[in-house]
């Protein structure tokens, strides 16, 4: 890995941790520092008394796909402001870290019920960056890219972004990462499928897993927002 892709590793990292404080995080788990880079513990321990219970072996990885969520949009920002070149090297480089923690939580005794598979992370990756053509207008009402435009992002980011994600599993003896990203055509396909809510068409394993922590997560995220207001009024 270059220099400067190791960098980029390095800043989403800081940007995931400090996005687990800055959205309460600690405050929904009552303070129980529970979140590592690789999962210490096979048990969630989350004791939100806001929470249903039936959710709670969900939470923690709704947890970890928030922190991812913040830190994309604090890397990646609006594709009229970076380039697209650095913008594949940015992708690639936090595809890599999410394949590496799953590859190093495997080696954990426990089974891992508090990180989301790397395969669901990397699904909400690239469909996030398959929805960077259209962030500029709906942030600040410009015109939508041409329809070149967005083929060409696709083109040169977002399928090659796929590939360096399995490349870079293959070089790490991930396979079932691989296997659970599915062939390029369904994993783009189950992205299409749930930006449209059709839950039921989803194929790859990221995908369901994704869906599955949809309803949990809307749940928490009153939490976050709580959070959020009552740290704005006490400053």
């Amino acid at each position: 890995m270059s220099t400067k892709s190791e960098n980029a590793g390095i800043h989403w990292i800081a940007f995931h941790e400090r996005a687990h404080l800055e959205l309460g995080h600690f405050s929904i788990l009552e303070g129980v520092p529970t979140f590592n880079l690789i999962s210490k513990s096979g048990k969630s321990q989350v004791q939100q008394p806001d929470l249903p219970r039936a959710v709670w072996d969900k939470v923690e990885r709704c947890l970890e796909l928030q922190a991812d969520h913040e830190a994309l949009e604090e890397m990646l920002g609006n594709i009229d402001a970076v380039s697209w070149s650095e913008l594949r090297v940015t992708v690639a480089s936090i595809a890599v870290v999410m394949v590496l923690i799953e590859k190093a939580d495997a080696d954990n005794p426990n089974p891992s019920e508090t990180h989301p598979k790397a395969a669901t992370r990397i699904f909400q990756l690239l469909g996030h960056v398959n929805d960077m053509w259209s962030i500029g207008a709906s942030v600040n009402g410009a015109n939508l890219p041409e329809a070149g435009h967005i083929q060409a992002l696709a083109k040169e980011v977002i399928l090659p972004a796929y590939f360096d994600a399995v490349e870079m599993a293959k070089s790490a003896d991930a396979a079932s990462f691989v296997d659970d990203l599915g062939d390029p055509e369904i994993f783009f396909a189950d992205i299409a499928h749930a930006k449209l809510g059709h839950w039921d068409q989803l194929q790859t394993v990221g995908a369901k897993e994704w869906a599955e922590l949809k309803d949990a997560n809307e749940q928490i995220l009153p939490l976050v927002y709580r959070f959020q207001a009552e740290k704005n009024t006490s400053t």
